[in-house]
């Protein structure tokens, strides 16, 4: 895991340019760094170092250093990849899992990430034809941002290291950010700036040409068009043949030279991955669990994470999440999320990423689950374009504004920014209106994949690990796991009105009843409790007196702000204290409290 940045077509000092970015991305690769320069070329990295501690660092070549990559991310199958390229006479001169890649693409071309498994944001250059590739993994688990104009293109795995080179402008992009006051958080391939943009996950974004380069995007991999049919498949076949992929993709995933632990939540995602890797280890897994101060016993999963972590033999700790936390944490991760986003898991995700951190490196954790499997409520309602779209902000934590688009409700943004009236009635980025025809339940799975799963679920996981310089791992995406759960018939998926029918089919050998046939919680956080009238009245001063109020919100009268409470305070508020933050170049708030943005 990494943060890698770059450029297209710079004249000027280059090797400054990747300084100021480098400067910016210390907690992704807090243990290396380096960099390639080739005229008006120039990429570099900070590795953080999880295989081939010792000859593994980036920039990586080939034999005759013609070929060049840096990755953030990890390649899992590359032993598999390496022994097949051996074969072929190819000389590796590490042990590291980002080599075959060069390997792959003088093979191959740039059709080699096809061959991949894993989860990587990775710019290759062939030096030769002067091309460079931006490549993202197929679920997108990890990011790569671009920003291409003035006849240069920039490229970072994270936002401010393309603001620090000076060479882009930094104006909001106001559509962008409606998005956010939608569903608390930018879906792809937008961010927050008007001249900065995400490449879209399972693509590859080819550059070329002098002057005035050539851009070109194109995807690789698509859910609803991958090889393989699964729809036809007996319950006992679905069953053996996920258990046997979610075996592998256990086994692969384990692959470090540093520590592993487990993220244990005490819901059947995260259990199934401590069932499954826990059958290939040595040593006790460390597993840890993170629980609401005075939360109510709907909230609470202490008992059924303990009951997993006693029948794997884990080494397994606790730790508490409060009010206290939140005040004390939210400027420190609002710094480094680098764009508005509301869900309030990122407050428990930093807390037990902290803890995590003093004895691993790498966590594994069960995101994609309830994406694949139909796990959120709106998957087992009569569908309806209606009941979609009020069960996706719900698991967003937006049940208050289901009322926006279908009741009376008339949300306090539509005044103020216009853009956000425009996105209500437009199609959703994500939205796949051709995918998985005639099954109406997996098409809206799909559209949950590509949207909040990858948006809200794994752009958590990725700023929040990488915050303490942790990397986040999720066996339950593996591609091809993914790609057979995802064809299944939504019918082995909920039966007779059980949600995860038939991912809890493979995991009763494995989980006790208490746990697999429990209701299904959420991760969030329990904002009504945290927003006490302290804590409300400090977001309302930071909302008077905010960057916002400037620009957007001189037309709210001041008896408007004051009503404002729950989720539509918390979102203004989140989104002045990022314009704030964002807005003055600094290092990261580690000591700045809630109070010191009134």
């Amino acid at each position: 895991m990494c943060g890698i940045f770059g450029y297209f077509n710079y004249m000027g000092d280059g090797k400054s340019i990747l300084q100021r970015m480098a400067r910016q991305q210390i907690h992704r690769g807090p243990d290396s760094e380096g960099s390639f320069i080739d005229g008006a070329f120039g990429f570099g990295i900070r590795r953080l170092s999880i295989i081939d501690l010792v000859t593994g660092d980036q920039p990586i070549c080939n034999e005759d250093k013609t070929i060049w990559v840096v990755c953030n991310g990890e390649i899992y199958n590359y032993l598999e990849l390496n022994e097949t390229l051996k074969k072929k006479g190819h000389v590796f001169h590490t042990n590291s899992d980002v080599e075959c890649i060069v390997h792959l693409y003088e093979e191959y071309g740039i059709k080699a990430v096809e061959e991949l498994n894993g989860m990587y944001g990775l710019a290759l250059y062939d030096k030769r034809l002067k091309k460079l590739f931006l490549v993202r993994d197929r679920l997108g688990i990890k990011p790569l941002y671009y920003s291409s104009g003035n006849g240069v293109l920039l490229f970072s795995s994270e936002l401010r290291s393309i603001l620090a080179t000076g060479l882009v402008d930094s104006s909001f992009d106001w559509n962008a950010i409606s998005y956010f006051l939608d569903q608390l958080y930018i879906p792809t391939p937008f961010s927050p700036f008007r001249a900065i943009k995400k490449i879209k996950p399972g693509c590859i974004m080819e550059v070329t040409g002098e002057g005035s380069p050539f851009v070109e995007e194109k995807p690789y991999w698509d859910i609803k068009n991958v090889p393989g049919d699964t729809t036809d498949l007996s319950e006992n076949e679905a069953v053996e043949r996920l258990t046997f992929l979610l075996n592998d993709s256990s086994k692969i995933q384990l692959r470090a030279d540093v520590p592993i632990c487990v993220f244990l939540s005490g819901g059947i995602d995260s259990s199934a991955v401590v069932a499954f890797a826990s059958l290939h280890v040595s040593k006790p897994l460390r597993t840890y669990h993170v629980y609401f101060d005075g939360a109510t016993q709907k909230l609470d999963e202490r008992e059924q994470a303990r009951m997993v972590a006693q029948r794997y033999g884990t080494d397994h700790s606790e730790v508490r999440v409060g009010r206290d936390d939140f005040k004390r944490l939210i400027p420190r991760i609002i710094w480094h999320l680098e764009e508005p986003f509301g869900d309030l898991a990122t407050v428990p995700t930093f807390i037990i990423s902290e803890m995590a951190r003093k004895d691993a490196k790498v966590c594994l954790n069960g995101s994609g689950g309830d994406e694949l499997f139909a796990g959120y409520p709106h998957h087992d309602q009569p569908f309806s374009v209606r009941r979609a779209i009020a069960g996706a902000l719900e698991i967003a934590g937006m049940a208050d504004h289901v009322r926006t688009a279908f009741g009376k409700y008339v949300s306090p943004w539509s005044k103020l920014f216009p853009e956000y009236r425009d996105i209500r009635h437009r199609q959703r980025p994500e939205d796949k209106g051709k995918t998985f025809p005639g099954d109406k339940r997996n098409r809206l799975m799909a559209r949950d994949i590509d949207g909040y799963l990858q948006s809200n679920v794994l752009f958590l996981l990725d700023k929040i690990a990488m915050a303490v310089s942790l990397e986040g791992r999720v066996p339950l995406l593996d591609h091809r796991f993914v790609e057979t759960a995802a064809h299944l018939s939504s019918r082995m998926k909920i039966q007779n009105g059980e949600r995860k029918h038939i991912f809890k089919k493979i995991l009763e050998p494995y989980l006790p009843g208490e746990v697999l046939y429990r209701k299904k919680e959420g991760f969030g956080a329990p904002l009504t409790d945290w927003l006490d009238d302290e804590t409300t009245g400090i977001l309302r001063k930071i909302v008077k007196s905010g960057l916002l109020k400037k620009e957007k919100m001189m037309r709210l009268p001041e008896r408007s702000i004051d009503s404002l409470a729950g989720w539509d305070l918390w979102k203004i508020a989140c989104l002045d204290l990022w314009a704030g933050i964002l807005a003055k170049p600094c290092d990261c708030p580690r000591n700045n409290t809630l109070m010191d943005y009134m």
